[in-house]
């Protein structure tokens, strides 16, 4: 539903309007292709995903609107101050919520005030909508002023509205009892885009609100976060290091600076009175979960912290993706994932094999159009029975060094079959002096691995000879997507190529490629010049 529109901008400027939609189902509701629309200048494209009794901010322009709130989607277009329509409508055309649909001036909010129009009812009739009433704002604008209005919270007409202007002495605070607001996720390690772009998650175990001004988050020295907004009965507060473009697709409650060391601190978490409520690592040390290389979040498990309560994120049932685009090794804003059933590991006869590696191309084996070090190439071959979805997996070569894990994509891997990953799509560099490479599945479980050592010809690669087996072997033809073969020097073998396979990308009428100088092809880096420049015959005896 449409549930706030703040149409009269904000103090700082009144062309810094913005829109809020609440869904309040049980249900997460993808917004893809979903459209926000007034019929004339302002038509939102929505995307992204409003979670079950969530809400969701679009701001006009720019991300400014509202200075530490970050927005889900940013829209162009002007609302009227004199009034117009508001329509929903769903990825089929249909209307599912309109706001002021009987036309004429606003039903409610404020010019002078920049006040927000708040919906307190199900259907868009002017008795359901009421103007922000002073209470539970959330936010401050451009210029550093209060929000008039509750962006991405429940709007102001749920909770109580002053009856008098007239100064009351502000009690004390009470106390919040230990566990009453938990530090729930913490990804020290950062993502897979940065390790410095860290991030923390609080929750709220209860069922009532919670207002954090005056709370405060700190290790005792650089991360020391004084709180501002709410959190919702059993909702989620994320704070996102720097930029709010750690979790690029999860708009950030709070921002911070400071670093959480890779190697362990303190995180406490005091309320208004100074009395402390929770803490991560209160033993000091090591961080009791998460991982460094490939990055994983620590979770909590449960109750008071002890490192048995902790867990790393388990690979699965992750949100939202960092600012390169690969998933995020965590649950941010939502459930952790020690909460859910680990789903069971497709069993099949064999497995997912590393089955062939260039280490020093000499030859465009990637079919760009010229040879250089992107023509490395990494081979994965299904040795099991079953398909295999290799989405969030992962390919490194040094663990915890080297170069930066790729992800691979959701490529779905059929028994007996073969694909190749190039450097110039997984920037993973094969050191010439010896290496590693791994592939790991989306828990961090190694999956196969493999080792080589100095190589000094170009065009030779190692592998698995038959494919798939546990025997490596140094001297194979590259065939990047295909079956291993040993590469034979040419003489009256046809350039070291297998007997038995047709190549009509080369003989179009059948047989095998010969080179018309054996002597000059004995070395491989020279076989991928002869067949680049044509100067080789097709042996047709066998056909």
């Amino acid at each position: 539903m449409i549930n706030e529109v703040a149409w009269a901008g904000t103090m700082a400027s009144a062309h810094d309007e913005w829109i809020e939609l609440h869904n309040p189902g049980l249900q997460s509701i993808d917004l893809n292709q979903w459209v926000l629309t007034d019929g004339g200048d302002i038509n939102v494209s929505l995307s992204g995903t409003i979670r079950s009794r969530s809400f969701y901010l679009l701001e006009r322009t720019d991300d400014t609107t509202i200075s530490d709130i970050g927005a889900d989607r940013i829209y162009t277009g002007a609302l009227r101050n004199g009034g117009e329509v508001l329509w929903l409508k769903d990825p089929t055309g249909a209307v599912v919520d309109s706001a002021n649909k009987s036309g004429g001036g606003w039903p409610a909010g404020d010019t002078a005030s920049h006040a927000s129009m708040e919906r307190i009812g199900r259907g868009d009739t002017p008795g359901n909508w009421r103007t922000f009433t002073g209470y539970g704002g959330v936010g401050h604008d451009a210029g550093g002023n209060p929000i008039a209005g509750t962006p991405r919270h429940p709007n102001s007409s749920f909770g109580p509205t002053p009856t008098s202007t007239s100064f009351t002495p502000t009690p004390e605070s009470t106390p919040f009892p230990p566990l009453s607001m938990l530090i729930n996720e913490v990804a020290w390690a950062g993502t897979h885009a940065s390790s410095n772009d860290e991030w923390i998650e609080l929750h709220n175990p209860g069922a009532e609100e919670v207002d954090l001004t005056g709370w405060a988050l700190t290790d005792g020295g650089d991360i020391d976060i004084t709180l501002a907004g709410t959190i919702t009965g059993h909702g989620f507060f994320l704070l996102e290091r720097s930029v709010d473009s750690v979790v690029s697709d999860i708009a950030a409650d709070q921002l911070y600076n400071g670093v959480l060391k890779n190697s362990g601190e303190t995180l406490w978490l005091k309320d208004p009175s100074e009395n402390l409520v929770d803490s991560a690592n209160s033993d000091g040390g090591g961080w009791p979960a998460g991982r460094s290389s490939p990055c994983a979040s620590m979770e909590r498990r449960r109750g008071v912290d002890l490192p048995g309560n902790w867990a790393s994120f388990n690979g699965y049932h992750g949100r939202g993706h960092d600012s390169d685009g690969s998933p995020i090794p965590g649950t941010p804003r939502d459930v952790n994932s020690v909460h859910f059933p680990t789903p069971v590991p497709t069993r099949a006869p064999g497995k997912v094999r590393i089955n062939e590696v260039l280490i020093r191309p000499h030859y465009d084996w990637e079919g760009e159009g010229e040879a250089d070090t992107g023509d490395e190439f990494i081979e994965l071959y299904n040795d099991g029975g079953e398909p295999i979805f290799l989405g969030g997996w992962r390919l490194d070569d040094i663990l915890d060094g080297g170069s930066r894990p790729y992800i691979l994509p959701g490529v779905t891997l059929a028994p007996g079959d073969y694909v190749a990953f190039f450097r110039s799509r997984t920037r993973i560099s094969l050191n010439d002096h010896g290496d590693s490479v791994h592939l790991l599945a989306p828990n961090g479980r190694i999956i196969d691995q493999i080792r080589y050592l100095r190589v000094r010809a170009y065009n030779l690669s190692y592998g698995r000879l038959p494919d798939g087996s546990d025997e490596l072997s140094y001297g194979l033809w590259p065939t990047p997507g295909g079956p291993n073969v040993l590469f034979v020097e040419p003489g009256s073998e046809p350039l070291g190529l297998p007997r038995e396979l047709t190549y009509p990308f080369l003989c179009p009428s059948g047989g095998r490629p010969l080179p018309r100088f054996p002597r000059a092809a004995r070395h491989p880096s020279q076989v991928g010049w002869w067949i680049e420049t044509g100067f080789f015959i097709c042996d047709e005896i066998d056909n």
